[in-house]
């Protein structure tokens, strides 16, 4: 199971609490900022702190013996893509996996573990900065960042000038669908994630185990587009639309419905992250169809008002990293376009870079024509959701309302 595969668990808002709170009073970083956790949105962006007793590497070191050793998701980069790295570099590359960014947070906070390079969510990086879990990137060593990557991700809104981090991956959560057993059409509807709470699709609809994606949906389904509310009524308004659909669909909550499932015929509509409808072309059986893929991410939709999310996760360095230079030097080396988009073949989420353009993906088989529509465009941040990291009070409200849901 890949990274947009893992289970968020409910120890979030605690491990958040307890993080926000012993980094909360950081000291004055040479930059002149206070410290503190300093949450970015797209309306109002923020360069993150720097601080005197947290500094990157100088220019022009030599890369270290090794080992690089990685710390991601489990399933979250192709193996033959460190294989490659090792040998153009003679270093071993060793791989440690995590199950969920709770875990990595707990792991990475006590500083017992040395890891190079870390695979963080663009949500949570605020209160790694301000825990100083990671130091900041020496761009000299990242020519491929300003040469490849697109210009919006090169300066995001949570990570102005990207201090601390570079992007890995992009993605959009839509609606999956089979056409061979949904026959409604979903992408006139005005808002698609109704299609859901349609009766007919009893037994065969499913959704992701996410808090913060699903929450998401029953908040469109009331007609509320804001995926960062503290609001109670509103969280109050989508549990009981989701609670609905117990009774409406026997709804099911996967990990795996939208990548898996529907080639199986088990789902017919399921929540989706576009990296897995990509990559469900794969888990067909042996005389399966995946031509009857179909994807739509609604704020793509003419017909549309409602809203859907999209985000990237993100490549870092910690700040106990042993071998930094070879870190820089290996996080360059996944913004090579053609490393990128070999990792893509594999990964199906796809790397937010200039050459990898929505034609050349199709056109050379790494996306079918069916599921083009999962293919994301740099423009598409200016139409979806981003998450940002919720307060504290806010994400337990968000945790509490996602507790009523799965206790139906």
């Amino acid at each position: 199971m890949s990274r947009r595969r893992m289970i968020r668990l409910s120890a979030s808002a605690v491990i958040t609490a307890q993080l926000l709170a012993a980094c909360g009073d950081s000291s004055e970083g040479s930059s002149g900022s206070g410290g503190g956790v300093k949450i970015g949105t797209p309306e109002n962006p923020v360069e993150q702190p720097l601080f005197d007793d947290n500094p990157g590497i100088e220019s022009d070191l030599e890369p270290e013996d090794g080992p690089l050793k990685l710390y991601n998701w489990a399933d979250y980069i192709w193996p033959r893509v460190m294989k490659d790295f090792s040998e153009e570099m003679g270093v071993e590359v060793e791989l440690t996996t995590f199950y969920n960014m709770e875990e990595a947070t707990r792991k990475l906070r006590t500083g017992d573990l040395q890891f190079d390079v870390f695979f963080p969510t663009a949500e949570v990086l605020p209160k790694f900065v301000a825990g100083k879990i990671l130091q900041p990137l020496n761009h000299d060593y990242l020519p491929n960042l300003s040469a490849n990557v697109w210009p919006s991700l090169q300066d995001p809104y949570f990570d102005v000038g990207s201090r601390y981090t570079v992007p890995y991956t992009v993605y959009e959560t839509g609606i999956g669908w089979r056409s061979d057993m949904v026959d409604t059409d979903i992408e006139s509807m005005e808002n698609p994630w109704d299609v859901f709470w349609d009766p007919q699709f009893d037994g065969m609809a499913g959704l992701y185990d996410d808090y913060r994606e699903t929450i998401g949906v029953g908040l469109y389904r009331s007609g509320n587009n804001d995926i960062n509310t503290g609001d109670q009524a509103a969280l109050d308004q989508a549990r009981d639309a989701l609670m609905e659909l117990v009774d409406l669909v026997n709804v099911r909550y996967t990990i795996d419905g939208a990548y898996s499932g529907m080639p199986e015929g088990k789902f017919g509509l399921h929540h989706s992250w576009s990296g897995d409808v990509v990559g469900a072309q794969y888990y067909f059986p042996k005389g399966g169809d995946p031509s009857v893929l179909r994807f739509l991410w609604p704020p793509k939709s003419e017909t549309s008002t409602a809203g859907g999310y999209i985000s990237n996760d993100s490549l870092a360095i910690p700040n106990n990293a042993e071998h930094p230079v070879l870190a820089h030097m290996f996080i360059n080396y996944l913004l090579d376009e053609k490393v990128a988009l070999k990792n893509f073949g594999w990964l199906g989420y796809q790397p937010p870079l200039n050459g990898i353009v929505p034609d050349r993906l199709v056109e050379e088989g790494y996306v079918p024509e069916n599921v083009r529509s999962a293919i994301i465009e740099q423009d598409d941040f200016s139409l979806g959701q981003i998450p940002v990291q919720l307060a504290p009070e806010v994400d337990s409200r968000w945790l509490d309302a996602w507790s009523q849901v799965q206790s139906g």
